[in-house]
């Protein structure tokens, strides 16, 4: 199956408590890659009354997402003929919050999770899209899932940098606050 053309308002890091900036375009449904304060996707569902697809960032609430919200860690979801799963969370950096987690444990997870196209996660990709301080280190367990499946399209937060990189054929998006991307297959 191909995924339809799709505007996708993608959030990740998200710094105001609310969200009230206009988009210079429709979107078709929201991605949320973490950090990111209820009340803000709730500002979202209510402005523009579409799907959010969403895992938690290492500062998010261990509360479950609110009814609005798909919870994609580890599960497969199709909207618009797109095939979209995720990945919460960090590499362990601080060994204290409820999103972090062993990177080698996560590698054995992740090589039994199947492909996706759109494939969320809260994790940067090391020597990619990540930083060389010791916060922000990529995840070797998401890059070798994104070498090994190859989703179309892979977006992450944690990083506070919008940058891009491919990785074979995957395209992998990096997103700080807000971004409008345009999808294709």
């Amino acid at each position: 199956m191909i995924g339809f053309p799709s505007k996708v308002l993608i959030i990740a890091d998200y710094d105001n408590f609310r969200f009230d900036e206009p988009l210079n375009s429709p979107i078709d449904f929201v991605i949320a890659c973490g950090d990111i304060q209820f009340k803000v996707l709730e500002d979202i569902y209510e402005l523009f009354r579409k799907p959010i697809f969403a895992v938690k960032g290492n500062h998010d609430s261990q509360a479950p997402f609110p009814k609005f919200v798909t919870d994609v860690h580890f599960k497969i979801v199709q909207h618009r003929n797109w095939v979209i799963g995720g990945w919460q969370g960090v590499p362990t950096y601080k060994g204290t919050g409820p999103y972090e987690w062993d990177d080698l444990a996560a590698m054995k997870i992740l090589s039994n999770f199947p492909y996706v196209d759109i494939f969320i996660c809260h994790a940067p990709l090391p020597g990619l899209t990540d930083k060389k301080d010791y916060a922000h280190l990529g995840s070797e367990a998401v890059l070798r899932y994104v070498r090994d499946k190859q989703p179309k399209y892979v977006f992450h937060g944690h990083v506070h940098q919008n940058m891009g990189a491919m990785v074979e054929n995957s395209a992998v998006i990096s997103v700080y606050g807000k971004r409008i991307v345009s999808i294709a297959y």
